[in-house]
């Protein structure tokens, strides 16, 4: 199967414990190196099935894509007579959305069925939808949203911002801790206490502490403080 690997070597020491407990097959005696769980594959595919599709409508609804193309692509999934339905455009693809959602989670159903054996014995590697007899089409979806959607200079923009707000977050509290000033002293008070790292620590230890902070907050939550940062709100 797909291996699972450590994401942090800090979690080296504790991950086997959970691993062997919920019976994680191990690929190798000597090494933090395991077969997936069962349910990953359907959390890949059920994750890959809603995005997938959401983008796509998403794409509609702010006017990136055109309604007759969002509906022949989600309609090759969803396969209903269109004629019996008298609906406005956005009800039109609310109505397909959730219909090609719901073909495509029994079809993944079947097909993590018809694998289970291979599953828990840790010999299938292979992404559940790869399988599924839309594949083509869900691939054709993927390069619609990737070209017109995720590339469209608005959301772009919008990317590019966040790269911004990344950066300055992480160099203002790394700062803080491997630089320590009066003002840096400051920063570190901001990080909820459990996030806060403490002297003995290694750097990575510090640094992996930090990023997870990070990695946590809402767009809403980083905004607020990356303008809090640069001086331009002073925030509550």
């Amino acid at each position: 199967s797909k291996p699972y690997t450590i994401p942090f070597f800090a979690f080296n020491q504790t991950t086997p414990v959970p691993a062997e407990t919920v019976g994680l097959i191990r690929r190798h005696p000597k090494a933090a190196w395991w077969c997936r769980h069962p349910l990953t594959f359907l959390m890949e595919a059920a994750d890959d099935i809603c995005y997938s599709i959401v983008d796509l409508e998403d794409g509609f609804h702010m006017g990136y894509l055109p309604f007759f193309e969002v509906r022949d692509l989600l309609n090759a999934i969803a396969k209903i007579d269109l004629t019996e339905y008298d609906s406005s455009p956005e009800e039109t693809i609310k109505r397909l959305r959730a219909k090609a959602i719901n073909q495509l989670v029994s079809e993944i159903a079947q097909i993590f069925l018809d694998k289970e054996s291979e599953i828990l014995t840790g010999k299938f590697d292979e992404a559940l939808l790869s399988l599924s007899q839309y594949a083509a089409i869900l691939s054709a979806i993927e390069e619609k949203t990737s070209y017109s959607v995720f590339h469209h200079p608005n959301v772009v923009k919008v990317k590019v911002a966040g790269y911004e707000v990344l950066g300055e977050l992480l160099t203002e509290f790394l700062t803080a801790i491997f630089h320590p000033t009066k003002k840096g002293q400051l920063v570190t008070y901001i990080l909820p206490t459990e996030w806060r790292p403490k002297a003995e620590e290694s750097h990575y230890q510090k640094m992996l502490k930090v990023t997870d902070y990070i990695s946590g907050l809402t767009d809403l939550q980083a905004t607020l403080l990356f303008q809090q940062f640069r001086g331009i709100s002073l925030g509550s």
